[in-house]
């Protein structure tokens, strides 16, 4: 069994959550203006294309694994070389069978662009070919080289994006920035994270796996039947150009949810790690959701006060404007999806994953009852509704949790949370008094910024003089 000192568990933890919230800011920041100048350039129709291709490559995706990958992140026990070429081998298999369905399923209908769908294929055989390598680092979590290539994937993939969309290229330019972003990728994990790459096939390794990967395979086949195989659904009712319409309501509300991404993905191997000391445990889970609610709450108020200012301030943006009510919608649901998703991934790593299957199940009900009604009957609109049903379902979590951690996940979050509605609340006003658009946006950020800040100065300055001790002793002395 590998043997873990819980002070450097704890002292690695805070290094790889400050730095991958760093990293994957740049990473936002670089694909919000990215996809903010192809939204510019391209037509409501090209968007949609490209995000319901996406959709179905994820789907695709649940197939390359079945929670194996997973499984050695969470196992206790050093990785072995069967487990690692045994896992490798299995996830091989089903690429290749998933693929091979997948083309005979759709030889006559390729979505208007073949060659898009063919370099989103070749993108997800790269990213099953990069699994092992990433679990290897993630297991010492070791998030710096992983948190570099995201970095330089999404800035390769938006510079050539971009520059194809501008030369005229439309959704061509999709597909030649996927190949070149899934090439880097892979080329730059191999190099800084190599393994005894080869096939073997172990039943003992495989049983062991498959105790754990198979529920955990078993909750993402779930979500993606909630969340992936709908959305399809929702693009046939309401059409490429309204699906369009919805990818930019959620892109920006999905921006800031790289800070709880950050968490997420170190969290869950650090709680595996942590599963036999509650008290540690309960306080690292409580930790996780402050500051996942102090940095998301406000970034999403902020967005939502600001995008109608940038809808009028360029001219060729215009044509998003039926978006601004879905975006206010899905806002409040990544609100609530932030706090929720730290609180599931906390029962997966413990080993309670049946209560997460139980609650993916109840989501799944919820999603197939709600998109499809509401979508066919209020368009592209009634999705955002649904969207919000299912996202507030989310609070059962925060019950459970309680149950299981003994604590109250509101009051962890409810100094962010009123500060959040303080600055909404404030801010409103300046929308009938001051009509210039940019003005308009420059004082909404700076009274913004000062009304959160002073209020959570005054009633979290406990936590903020911690996060900035962790700031100074883990990254700066590096």
């Amino acid at each position: 069994m590998e043997t873990f000192d819980l002070q450097e568990i704890k002292n690695k933890t805070t290094t790889s959550i400050l730095f991958l919230s760093l990293r994957n800011i740049g990473i936002q920041a670089i694909s919000f203006f990215g996809f903010f100048i192809l939204t510019i350039l391209l037509k409501k129709e090209e968007i949609g294309l490209f995000a319901l291709i996406v959709e179905i490559i994820g789907i695709l995706a649940y197939f390359s694994d079945i929670g194996l990958a997973a499984a050695l992140i969470q196992q206790k026990d050093e990785v072995t070389r069967d487990e690692l070429r045994t896992t490798f081998l299995i996830q091989q298999i089903l690429v290749f069978l998933g693929l091979t369905i997948f083309f005979i399923l759709n030889r006559n209908n390729f979505y208007q662009n073949p060659y898009l769908i063919l370099a989103l294929c070749f993108s997800f055989v790269c990213a099953s070919l990069k699994t092992i390598p990433s679990v290897l680092l993630e297991r010492k979590l070791n998030f710096k080289i992983l948190s570099t290539i995201d970095i330089a994937e999404n800035l390769s993939f938006y510079i050539i994006a971009v520059f194809m969309a501008f030369l005229g290229f439309g959704t061509n330019s999709y597909t030649i920035a996927v190949i070149a972003r899934s090439l880097l990728g892979l080329i730059w994990i191999y190099k800084t994270s190599p393994w005894p790459i080869g096939f073997q096939f172990s039943l003992p390794a495989l049983k062991k796996l498959f105790r754990f990967g198979i529920p955990f395979q078993l909750n993402s086949f779930i979500a993606m039947v909630k969340d992936r195989v709908p959305n399809i659904l929702v693009a046939r009712y309401i059409g490429l150009s309204n699906f369009g319409l919805l990818s930019w309501a959620q892109k920006g509300p999905r921006t800031p949810l790289s800070f709880m991404d950050a968490i997420q993905r170190v969290t869950f191997p650090t709680f595996a790690r942590m599963q036999d000391n509650k008290e540690i445990l309960t306080a690292s889970i409580k930790k996780s959701i402050f500051f996942i609610a102090l940095f998301i709450f406000p970034a999403l108020t902020g967005i939502a006060l600001i995008a109608p200012n940038i809808i009028h301030i360029i001219p060729r943006y215009l044509k998003w404007e039926p978006a601004i009510f879905p975006l206010y919608l899905y806002c409040i649901s990544f609100a609530i999806a932030a706090i929720t998703t730290p609180l599931t991934n906390a029962f997966n790593a413990v080993g309670k994953i049946t209560i997460t299957t139980g609650l993916m199940i109840m989501w799944t009900v919820l999603t197939w009852i709600f998109f499809p009604i509401l979508s066919i009957k209020f368009g592209y609109i009634g999705t955002a509704y649904a969207a919000l049903i299912v996202g507030s379902s989310s609070i059962v979590v925060w019950i459970i949790a309680k149950k299981i951690f003994n604590f109250s996940t509101i009051t962890n979050i409810i100094h962010p949370l009123i500060a959040s509605l303080l600055m909404l609340i404030l801010l409103l006003p300046l929308n009938i008094f001051i009509q210039n658009y940019i003005i308009n946006a420059i004082l909404k950020i700076i009274f913004g910024l000062i009304i959160y800040c002073l209020y959570q100065w005054v009633f979290s300055k406990k936590e903020i003089l911690w996060f900035i001790k962790q700031i100074k002793c883990n990254i700066l002395k590096k």
